[in-house]
């Protein structure tokens, strides 16, 4: 059976709203085109306390949605508390989070600060969604419980300690085991107390973050039970803002795993919003963003849990969305694999930080121009159905430990702390320039790939390098650059290097490293080189390419029906931070191993997709004038002009 799109918006109920108010929006997003709405709060501690207290509006919401067509979605945990799941009357300081000095944690000024690990906080949470479910699950117009809107966790309570002490006892299994490899000497695990000493080993530091991270899926797996237990009828959702492969340091400051969410959840959402006060984030960037999410939902599809519509604020004009940005943003969305569209928000904020902010409709209730384009995206959604986006013959691997163990590397020194993060999206960007697709993979996808490419991927243990090799064996190509194996799983320097475990199929010996005479030549062609180069000595490997100081810049080695090329400076990190242009290497690459799915001529940006109801390209022009092209290949032959900042959708065999 064909998916439902899901497409609609969020609306904040608020204590002044009629019955009449709400029936009315919801006649509104039905003329919309729209098939879902999201409400938040789920619970209305502001209402009359009779019998069916706090839920009686959440009711009267769900037999409002049934008669206008609307199906709806119980925001369980926004960024509310005191409005949500622990009202004001039932909180206590203890129940606040607490940062490395033991004070509360109140930065966010919304959301992130209550202790989900109290056991209190944890037994008033599945309490209340409990009876969220049993009030709401019998109501036809129920969608779905979105039980943790972008997660949020940080603290160093004792109750929180007491959690990482018994991970680390499963994860270490002796104390003796981490005692060897955070270079401690613990007699007991319940003597563990977090500090941030990464001088003799990296890893207490790095631990604390892989616990936050699942901590996340922790408290998910419980509430989510809770909810089961009333309610196994009624899918649960789980958000988090944007991507961990995009977002660089917020990663760190949020909990955010996105691969971990997935397993706790039915289904996964994302906040989306390009245009912020400092510009508005480039399309590489954007696509990046979703198909790295859609790696994360398993490739099942994503929800965008909320699509920014407008302005941030009052005082943040540059932050105004224009129809033509929010189309391509939709567009970029369905063609990436999103299977729900939900807009940020119906109408603006009237209270609080982002008030006179957001909205498909004004502060009237009047349509808008973003309005209107929504109509036109429900119109499309029709015509496409939940689309699946075409597999690129390109693949970046992504490791979270590379990123867990670079952040501790980099924190004490003066140096960029997402060399890791910045490469693969420097990857990533070089070939959306090259227009040449890429997907982001895990080391378990690795084989449906022509070419892998490893960047920064500092940390390969034996699975990992055993893994590599039969991909390689089989025929596939793995394109390496930056610092390769340079450690275990246990932040222990690799006996081999590069490569540690990996090194016998790389053909050459690390010797040093240096920073100068970075640029190189291969097979004729000079490439420019960036950050720092590896000198290397070959061993069984064949050199490509030299610096030039004839010293060895690309060196390969096949293996099996396959190959692999060592390049020893960091490319890709270079196209990154602006320093270098490497989408010519990667358009290289693409004639090489024939990577190109579509031939694209023009100024245009072209990504596809297929449903049950074909298979549709998105041709995008992001340009301020009309561009003219030609797409060739997966069933398209067309010549097109698209308008400036246009987007245009094809059908095969139209």
């Amino acid at each position: 059976m064909e998916r439902q799109f899901l497409h609609g918006a969020v609306l904040k109920l608020t204590r002044e709203d009629t019955p009449e108010d709400i029936a009315c929006h919801f006649a509104r997003m039905k003329e919309s085109g729209f098939n879902t709405v999201v409400i938040w709060p789920s619970a209305f501690w502001w209402e009359e306390k009779r019998e069916g207290y706090p839920f009686n509006t959440g009711k009267l919401v769900l037999e409002l949605a049934e008669r206008a067509g609307i199906g709806v979605v119980m925001e369980l945990a926004g960024q509310l508390p005191q409005m949500e799941y622990i009202p004001d009357f039932l909180m206590k300081d203890e129940y606040y989070c607490l940062d490395e000095q033991g004070h509360r944690r109140l930065k966010h000024g919304s959301f992130g600060y209550l202790n989900y690990f109290h056991p209190e906080v944890d037994r008033l949470i599945c309490e209340h969604f409990a009876k969220t479910a049993a009030a709401y699950r019998d109501y036809p117009a129920l969608i779905a419980y979105d039980i943790f809107n972008e997660t949020a966790f940080r603290s160093y309570d004792e109750h929180t300690m007491a959690v990482f002490r018994q991970w680390l006892k499963e994860k270490y299994g002796t104390i003796q085991r981490l005692n060897e490899v955070w270079e401690r000497c613990y007699t007991d695990f319940s003597q563990i107390s977090y500090a941030p000493w990464i001088w003799m080993s990296i890893m207490p530091s790095a631990d604390m973050t892989a616990f936050r991270k699942e901590s996340v899926a922790i408290f998910l797996r419980r509430w989510g039970n809770a909810i089961r237990a009333v309610d196994d009828g009624h899918p649960l959702w789980a958000d988090n803002v944007g991507s961990m492969i995009c977002n660089g340091a917020g990663v760190l400051e949020r909990p955010q795993e996105d691969f971990l969410l997935k397993e706790a959840v039915d289904e996964i959402g994302i906040s989306f919003y390009p245009k912020q006060v400092t510009g508005t984030v480039a399309p590489s960037k954007r696509w990046c963003t979703f198909d790295s999410f859609f790696a994360a939902s398993k490739r099942e599809g994503f929800l965008v849990a909320e699509m920014q519509t407008h302005i941030q604020a009052m005082f943040n004009p540059t932050t105004c969305v224009r129809p033509h940005e929010l189309k391509q943003w939709c567009c970029e969305a369905l063609a990436g694999g999103a299977k729900g569209l939900i807009y940020w928000m119906w109408r603006p904020f009237t209270k609080g930080l982002q008030t006179a902010g957001r909205g498909l409709v004004d502060y009237k209730g009047r349509s808008t121009p973003r309005l209107e384009l929504a109509r036109e995206m429900g119109k499309l959604i029709a015509q496409t159905g939940v689309l699946h986006p075409t597999k690129a013959r390109v693949g970046i691997l992504f490791d979270g430990t590379c990123q867990d163990f670079q952040n501790d590397y980099t924190k004490s020194y003066k140096v960029d702390q997402n060399i890791y993060l910045n490469s693969i999206c420097g990857a990533y960007n070089a070939f959306f320039d090259a227009n040449v697709r890429a997907d982001i993979v895990k080391l378990h996808e690795i084989e449906n790939y022509s070419l892998l490419i490893l960047t920064n991927h500092i940390v390969i243990g034996k699975e990992c390098a055993a893994r590599l090799k039969d991909f390689v064996r089989r025929g596939g190509v793995i394109l390496c650059d930056g610092r390769i194996g340079s450690v275990d799983e246990w932040a222990v320097l690799n006996d081999t290097l590069p490569g540690g475990a990996l090194n016998d199929a790389m053909g050459l010996e690390f010797i040093d490293t240096d920073y100068e005479g970075l640029d190189f030549v291969l097979e004729g062609k000079k490439y420019r080189g960036y950050y720092g180069r590896e000198l290397t000595a070959i061993t069984d490997g064949e050199v490509l390419g030299t610096f030039e100081d004839g010293e060895a810049a690309v060196v390969r080695k096949q293996l099996g029906k396959g190959e692999i090329l060592t390049l020893n400076t960091s490319l890709w990190y270079g196209h990154k931070v602006k320093e270098i242009d490497a989408a010519p290497f990667a358009a290289m690459l693409a004639d090489r191993y024939h990577l190109r799915e579509l031939k694209i001529e023009g100024a245009l940006k072209v990504r596809t997709a297929k449903s049950e109801r074909g298979r549709f390209a998105f041709v995008f022009n992001y340009t301020d004038a009309p561009q003219s092209g030609r797409i060739c290949g997966g069933g398209f032959d067309t010549e097109l002009t698209v308008p400036a900042n246009g987007t245009v959708i094809l059908k095969a065999g139209e």
